[in-house]
């Protein structure tokens, strides 16, 4: 099998949503501290890209709160708000796909399924515990990779308006 049908093929197999990150020229990179401002900064930055490939209330509201849950989750119960511990930020994205956000601590990670349901009865009245949740009900895919300290968030975007 030749070298391009092997990557194409591995690339298939991984993704299961229709972006393949190299193709693409709007990315982010970003290392970020494990501390509130950085976080703040961060969504800034892959909002900025988000906005270069669509329609700003296509989905704007819906990634901020996706990414900040995954940033908010990273920082607190990944990297357990150490001073020297970073969170790493990928983003790619495509007006014609959409935006896939990667975000990865240097915790042990996690298991999901784990994580209760927070609309159990038991759940319900708690002040935490939704963002898991919130990523999945937001985002066209979401996916935990590296044993839980990966997460990959994805939203197709809508075709732009004709100016």
């Amino acid at each position: 099998m030749a070298q391009e049908e092997k990557a194409a093929k591995r690339r298939a197999s991984v993704s299961p949503w229709p972006f393949d990150r190299h193709q693409y020229s709007i990315r982010l990179r970003s290392r970020i501290p494990s501390n509130k401002p950085a976080l703040n900064l961060a969504v800034e930055q892959a909002l900025k890209v988000a906005d270069q490939c669509c329609d700003k209330d296509d989905l704007r509201t819906d990634l901020e709160i996706a990414l900040r849950e995954a940033l908010a989750n990273a920082m607190i119960h990944g990297n357990s708000y150490g001073q020297g511990k970073r969170i790493f930020v990928r983003c790619y994205a495509s007006p014609s796909s959409g935006i896939l956000i990667i975000v990865r601590d240097q915790g042990k990670g996690f298991d999901p399924a784990e994580i209760p349901d927070p609309r159990d009865a038991e759940r319900k009245h708690l002040q935490h515990g939704r963002g898991l949740f919130l990523m999945r009900e937001l985002m066209d895919h979401v996916e935990y990779r590296k044993g839980g300290s990966e997460v990959v968030i994805y939203k197709a975007f809508k075709k732009r308006k004709p100016d």
